[in-house]
């Protein structure tokens, strides 16, 4: 579970949910986060406005409708990475309607 920069996972044995781990970069409040589990760990994505980008990234990326900055903890090893990339599409993504899944080939 992902309350605000809190991740916390639930213990069967116990009932009852334990603190994992914190987001290291809080979303800004005013952009969308969301998040996945891939491959067994934690995805969690954040869409971020021109605003929120370094000024000299800013006029090239707003074009392009945004930012995506994605931290990444693995339980096991209870470290966290991150990356930031461009959406391929122009518009701003929101993670309240957002769908995503894993496709194997």
């Amino acid at each position: 579970m992902l309350d605000e920069n809190e991740i916390f996972r639930y213990d069967m044995a116990s009932n009852s949910w334990q603190r994992e781990s914190i987001v290291p970069r809080k979303a800004p409040h005013n952009s969308s986060c969301g998040f996945a589990v891939l491959d067994g760990e934690l995805h969690v994505m954040t869409f971020l406005r021109g605003d929120d980008l370094v000024k000299t990234q800013r006029s090239r990326q707003q074009k392009r409708g945004g930012t995506l900055f994605v931290q990444i903890y693995h339980p096991k090893k209870k470290t966290w990475r991150s990356l930031v990339t461009r959406p391929p599409f122009c518009h701003s993504l929101d993670f309240k309607t957002a769908i995503m899944c894993t496709i194997r080939l």
